[in-house]
Protein backbone atom coordinates (compact mmCIF):
# COMPACT_ATOMS: atom_id res chain seq x y z
CA UNK A 1 0.00 0.00 0.00
CA UNK A 2 3.17 2.02 0.42
CA UNK A 3 3.93 2.01 -3.10
CA UNK A 4 0.74 2.93 -4.36
CA UNK A 5 0.58 5.78 -2.59
CA UNK A 6 4.20 6.82 -4.19
CA UNK A 7 3.59 6.04 -7.21
CA UNK A 8 -0.03 8.00 -7.34
CA UNK A 9 1.82 11.30 -5.89
CA UNK A 10 4.75 10.81 -8.24
CA UNK A 11 2.47 11.01 -11.20
CA UNK A 12 0.52 13.99 -9.68
CA UNK A 13 3.70 16.02 -9.29
CA UNK A 14 4.74 15.27 -13.05
CA UNK A 15 0.98 16.66 -13.94
CA UNK A 16 1.47 19.57 -12.04
CA UNK A 17 5.07 20.50 -13.11
CA UNK A 18 4.00 19.88 -16.95
CA UNK A 19 0.37 22.02 -16.58
CA UNK A 20 2.75 24.62 -15.09
CA UNK A 21 5.61 24.91 -17.73
CA UNK A 22 2.21 24.90 -20.51
CA UNK A 23 0.88 27.63 -18.85
CA UNK A 24 4.11 29.84 -18.95
CA UNK A 25 4.62 29.07 -21.82
CA UNK A 26 1.27 30.20 -22.99
CA UNK A 27 1.85 33.23 -20.60
CA UNK A 28 5.22 34.03 -22.35
CA UNK A 29 3.70 33.55 -26.20
CA UNK A 30 0.78 36.23 -25.23
CA UNK A 31 3.27 38.55 -23.77
CA UNK A 32 5.33 38.41 -27.19
CA UNK A 33 1.84 38.44 -28.97
CA UNK A 34 1.04 41.64 -27.56
CA UNK A 35 4.49 43.39 -28.21
CA UNK A 36 4.31 42.99 -31.39
CA UNK A 37 0.93 44.38 -31.71
CA UNK A 38 1.89 47.32 -29.58
CA UNK A 39 5.04 47.45 -31.96
CA UNK A 40 2.86 47.13 -34.84
CA UNK A 41 0.37 49.91 -34.24
CA UNK A 42 3.19 52.25 -33.54
CA UNK A 43 4.86 52.22 -36.35
CA UNK A 44 0.74 52.01 -38.49
CA UNK A 45 0.12 55.42 -39.17
CA UNK A 46 -3.14 56.67 -40.83
CA UNK A 47 -2.57 58.04 -44.24
CA UNK A 48 -5.23 60.88 -45.63
CA UNK A 49 -6.20 60.33 -49.52
CA UNK A 50 -4.37 63.57 -49.81
CA UNK A 51 -0.90 62.10 -48.29
CA UNK A 52 -1.78 59.68 -51.16
CA UNK A 53 -2.33 61.74 -54.01
CA UNK A 54 0.25 63.97 -53.32
CA UNK A 55 1.94 61.11 -53.97
CA UNK A 56 1.08 60.23 -57.04
CA UNK A 57 1.42 63.85 -58.42
CA UNK A 58 5.05 64.10 -57.16
CA UNK A 59 5.20 60.58 -59.19
CA UNK A 60 3.68 61.72 -62.58
CA UNK A 61 5.60 65.18 -62.34
CA UNK A 62 9.10 63.84 -62.74
CA UNK A 63 10.37 63.99 -66.13
CA UNK A 64 11.32 60.98 -68.22
CA UNK A 65 14.20 62.15 -69.88
CA UNK A 66 18.02 61.35 -68.72
CA UNK A 67 19.19 64.68 -69.57
CA UNK A 68 20.97 66.14 -66.40
CA UNK A 69 19.25 68.95 -66.18
CA UNK A 70 15.85 66.91 -66.10
CA UNK A 71 17.49 64.83 -63.42
CA UNK A 72 18.50 67.74 -61.35
CA UNK A 73 15.19 69.58 -61.44
CA UNK A 74 13.31 66.31 -60.09
CA UNK A 75 16.24 65.77 -57.08
CA UNK A 76 15.81 69.10 -56.03
CA UNK A 77 11.69 69.06 -56.37
CA UNK A 78 11.78 65.63 -53.88
CA UNK A 79 10.56 66.15 -50.47
CA UNK A 80 13.70 63.67 -48.50
CA UNK A 81 13.13 65.92 -45.45
CA UNK A 82 10.84 63.85 -43.80
CA UNK A 83 12.03 60.48 -45.29
CA UNK A 84 13.17 59.07 -41.90
CA UNK A 85 10.86 59.81 -39.91
CA UNK A 86 9.25 55.98 -39.49
CA UNK A 87 12.34 54.74 -38.50
CA UNK A 88 12.56 57.03 -36.11
CA UNK A 89 9.47 55.12 -34.04
CA UNK A 90 10.64 55.03 -29.88
CA UNK A 91 10.56 51.17 -28.86
CA UNK A 92 8.99 50.69 -25.11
Amino acid sequence: MEENKSSIGSIIGTIIIIALIILGGLYFWGKRIEESKNIQSLTEEPVTEEEIQAERDAIVETNSSDELSSIEADLNATEINNLDSELNVELE
